[in-house]
């Protein structure tokens, strides 16, 4: 049975029971990509200045955040809701602000993922303070984004180390039969 996805970069869809595992890649569930396009994004996720830049470069950079180093469960429905509220006109949030806010509310003050169920609807609350952290930083550092984004490309490049849990032997009865005796 065939299934037909497309990927979120490059947008062409693909079977991947047709292709070999090695030439797409799921890292998050229910996001597939070409591994090509995929690891192409991840060399240029934190490059302000890179070329080629998907429409939804910041989108895609903010569920990585969330997915991998908060390690919070998401909510991919409620955020997209979420993120599409936030950049609507109306809204004077950008998409790079949504992602520095809510880069601010688990980095710097250390917020709490669970209370998040799944979304980012602390960014309303938090984007006109995160703006002014970020700006101050920048204004006493100069160059200090740059700085957060080398050495988010240099956490990103050491390898990744797996943990497996063994199961635990559960203590096996004794058992006893009468013709033992």
């Amino acid at each position: 049975m065939s299934h037909i996805i497309q990927c979120r970069i490059c947008g062409k869809k693909f079977d991947t029971e047709q292709l070999s595992k090695s030439e797409w890649v799921m890292p998050v569930p229910k996001y597939y990509y070409h591994r090509k396009c995929y690891e192409d994004w991840r060399e240029n996720k934190y490059n302000p200045k890179a070329d080629n830049k998907p429409e939804d470069y910041w989108y895609e950079s903010l569920v990585d955040y969330l997915y991998r180093d908060v390690k919070m469960s998401v909510d991919f429905k409620k955020l997209k809701s979420q993120w599409n509220l936030f950049t609507s006109p109306g809204k004077k949030m950008t998409p790079k602000g949504i992602f520095f806010a809510i880069q601010y509310y688990y980095d710097v003050l250390h917020g709490d993922p669970a209370k998040a169920q799944g979304g980012i609807g602390i960014v309303s609350s938090i984007y006109k303070d995160a703006a002014a952290y970020w700006t101050d930083l920048e204004y006493k550092k100069a160059g200090t984004l740059e700085k957060i984004i080398a050495q988010m490309e240099a956490r990103r490049e050491r390898p990744v180390v797996k943990i497996t849990s063994k199961k635990e032997e559960k203590d096996k009865k004794v058992r006893w039969s009468l013709e033992d005796i």
